[in-house]
């Protein structure tokens, strides 16, 4: 009789541990949220350029862009290129040409016009320093704490974990210089799963239900900007 009940017993210990694996590999995320926030950091520092979706739900004081989608570069100089949505002298100007290099902010307020030097991108938002490793992407995920896996995702195509957490001020305010934070603040990336853990995507909620949202493509994909003709 004894032997009996181990003959049944036993296969049930090996569906239970059958499901347990199962239900493990389903979470499809990291059980070390922190060590993969940093090894898409360590990722996103040695890029030279990607694709970028910029966008502001809600109302962030002080930043006049309300979106972005642009190419940006560090090499063989720092530049961007591509068209936003702003805020300028009161009005409210959408698909907005404009090219950023040295520093210097190009645009073309009306369509098909000539752009205009408007003199330093900072003084409206320096696009192009999102991939500088000082100020932008890879210096935010370096100062990412409080990491907690939130889900996976499937961001253009590729499987990444969602992990919350807060960033600091100081990485705030290098990436959002309008936001003037004091204090960490909430923050989401969105980490792909697997391979070199690139980053896909980043959002900072400046205030409560105020967010920027960061989406980056083409990671590392040639990218030629030339200064416009004057």
């Amino acid at each position: 009789m004894k032997s009996r009940s181990v003959a049944i017993f036993v296969p049930l210990l090996t569906v239970v541990a059958l499901l347990t694996g199962c239900t493990g590999a389903s979470s499809g995320y990291s059980s070390d949220p922190a060590a993969l926030v940093k090894q898409s950091g360590d990722t996103t520092a040695r890029q030279a350029s990607a694709h970028l979706k910029f966008t502001v739900a809600g109302q962030v004081v002080g930043l006049p862009v309300e979106a972005i989608e642009a190419d940006l570069t560090q090499k063989p100089a720092v530049a961007a290129k591509g068209t936003l949505d702003m805020t300028y002298l009161g009005q409210h100007l959408k698909g907005v040409a404009f090219v950023v290099v040295g520093g210097e902010l190009w645009a073309s307020i009306t369509p098909g016009g000539k752009p205009s030097n408007f003199g330093s991108a900072a003084k409206i938002y320096d696009v192009a320093a999102i991939l500088s490793p000082d100020a932008g992407l890879s210096n935010l995920l370096a100062n990412f704490s409080e990491s907690t896996a939130a889900g996976t995702e499937t961001i253009a195509g590729v499987a990444v974990t969602r992990i919350t957490g807060k960033i600091t001020a100081d990485a705030v305010n290098k990436i959002l210089p309008a936001v003037d934070a004091t204090a960490p603040v909430p923050g989401t990336v969105w980490v792909a799963t697997g391979g070199a853990h690139e980053l896909m995507q980043a959002q900072i909620e400046p205030s409560t239900g105020n967010t920027v949202t960061l989406t980056l493509t083409k990671w590392g994909e040639p990218v030629t900007i030339d200064t416009p003709a004057g």
